[in-house]
């Protein structure tokens, strides 16, 4: 056979399988926009249900109710006796203080107190004398009409509080004694307990309570019938009284009384009323509470818990000095514990956002640990104060959780705010309606078969659902567009053109129903 009619009659076969599949394509794809181009529609009846709208924001739990314990700046800590996350019960010793750190740092507040003491008495004042801190008189050597410059000559103050409810004796002795073992003080007219407060280079610092002790009388301390030494009845932390001029007009105290600071213990004839005066009262009376606070701790060099707690920050460290402080105070920051009970939560809130918060909301927590479980929570506080991050400002919010003990600080979880909530209202999902520039429409199907659109005004959304407030009554049905039945339209089809022919033309199939 020849070779080109071979190679002729190859070729013929070939374009005609070619013309084969282009006809059963075409045929397929004519089905394919036949099929398309039959929208199906659904329907429902419009019902009533609750809508509300949520912010949602995630952080790590902290301790709603905590306690600072402060500690003297400057002095040395000689032992730090916990870690952070350690558990502590009241009255657990927490750190030790090393006594001649107090000691010197004492001195230097008496020092201040005195610059602060010559300080008032240059200036004259009018009115009243005030207690500068808390304590009980125990020297009170003035009478009514005297001359507050001559009294305070005479007798080195108008009175002196005992600032911390102790009196002290100092003894000579041999005796080998624990600190803080107990001893009994005697003198003329009466007897205490006291307790071994600091060992000296000759003997003991005895304390005793201040309420009813005798001030400069001779006493005797026994351990059980033992006589250790005797010696003179002071107070342990004492307080001077002043004031710059004028005449005592009226006493108002008696010794043994306890009083508070700023209780008026004398009024004066007359006193002038100056800012600086009124400055360096309140600085002497801080002065006087750090003092105060000094000399307890040298009784008893010991930081103390007063709550069952667990360490949350810990700002202490072996053989270190507490750390310096801007607060006049005197007082840093030593231990925080975590109290338990309640527990918060921050989160960021954007500016968008901030307005639609307040306290008392409700809040939905979820936390890692317990993801099954919805604890709850309101809002306790909103800051002011925005951070910026780019383009976006967000501001605190901080929201609190009840009592749950297995809700530890730091764990991980996720608030959900409600901002706004409304019930029994008439409810349209979003995805069902449409928008043009006459507005916001659904469908509803005419007695002919056509579908009829209505206009309607929306209310509050929560990007799912939204609130119908008017152009529709519950009971009426609603047609839509079933996208699942339609998922072979092609891109670039004019979809909603073709749904609102097939609308007019009544065209309707439905897998729903009235």
């Amino acid at each position: 056979m020849d070779t080109k009619k071979k190679k002729s009659r190859v070729w013929i076969w070939i374009v005609g399988v070619i013309v084969v599949l282009i006809v059963a394509a075409l045929v397929l794809i004519r089905n394919a926009i036949s099929n398309a181009s039959q929208t199906v529609y659904a329907s429902y009846t419009l019902a009533s249900g609750s809508l509300e709208t949520t912010i949602t924001g995630s952080g790590k739990l902290e301790s709603a109710d905590s306690q600072t314990l402060q500690l003297p700046a400057g002095v040395t800590v000689s032992d730090v006796l916990v870690e952070a996350g350690d558990a502590v019960k009241a009255g657990d010793t927490l750190a030790l203080l090393d006594p001649a750190s107090l000691a010197n740092r004492a001195a230097e507040v008496s020092s201040e107190l005195s610059s602060l003491d010559r300080q008032i008495a240059s200036r004259s004042t009018t009115g009243s004398v005030t207690a500068p801190v808390r304590g009980r008189v125990k020297y009170l050597p003035v009478s009514e009409g005297d001359a507050v410059l001559s009294a305070v000559s005479q007798y080195g103050a108008l009175a002196i509080l005992s600032s911390d409810e102790l009196m002290q004796v100092t003894i000579s002795s041999d005796a080998e004694l624990a600190l803080y073992a107990k001893v009994k003080v005697v003198w003329a007219e009466g007897e205490k307990t006291g307790r071994i407060a600091a060992k000296t280079d000759t003997g003991y610092v005895v304390t005793l309570s201040d309420n009813g002790t005798p001030y400069l009388e001779n006493a005797q301390v026994f351990d059980g019938e033992t006589l250790l030494g005797e010696g003179t009845l002071e107070i342990h932390a004492p307080v001077a009284v002043l004031a710059a001029g004028g005449d005592i007009e009226d006493i108002r105290v008696n010794e043994n009384d306890l009083v508070y600071a700023n209780n008026v213990l004398f009024t004066l004839s007359h006193e002038p009323d100056t800012a600086s005066y009124r400055q360096a009262l309140s600085d002497r009376t801080e002065k006087a509470a750090l003092y105060q606070t000094l000399l307890m701790y040298q009784a008893d060099p010991r930081l103390l818990t007063t709550n069952d707690g667990v360490v949350s920050d810990l700002f202490l460290k072996d053989n270190t000095d507490v750390a310096a402080t801007q607060d006049s105070s005197g007082l840093s920051d030593a231990v925080t514990l975590h109290l338990g009970g309640a527990v918060k939560m921050r989160i960021d809130v954007d500016e968008l956002d901030i307005n639609s918060v307040s306290l008392g909301q409700a809040v939905a927590v979820t936390m890692d640990a317990f993801p099954n479980e919805t604890f709850e929570a309101t809002v306790t506080h909103i800051s002011r104060i925005g951070s910026a991050a780019g383009s976006i400002t967000t501001y605190p919010v901080e929201v609190t959780l009840t009592g749950d003990a297995r809700l530890l600080e730091g764990m991980n979880g996720s608030a959900v705010i409600t901002t706004t909530k409304v019930e029994n209202v008439l409810l349209v999902p979003i995805d069902d309606t449409y928008e043009d520039a006459a507005g916001t429409y659904v469908y509803t199907r005419a007695e002919d078969g056509t579908l009829t659109r209505v206009d309607i005004t929306l209310g509050l959304s929560d990007g799912t659902n939204a609130e119908v407030t008017g152009g529709l009554t519950a009971g009426q049905v609603i047609w839509y567009v079933d996208t699942s039945a339609n998922s072979m339209l092609f891109p670039g089809m004019n979809y909603a053109e073709r749904r609102m022919n097939n609308a007019q033309q009544g065209g309707v199939s439905s897998n729903g129903g009235e």
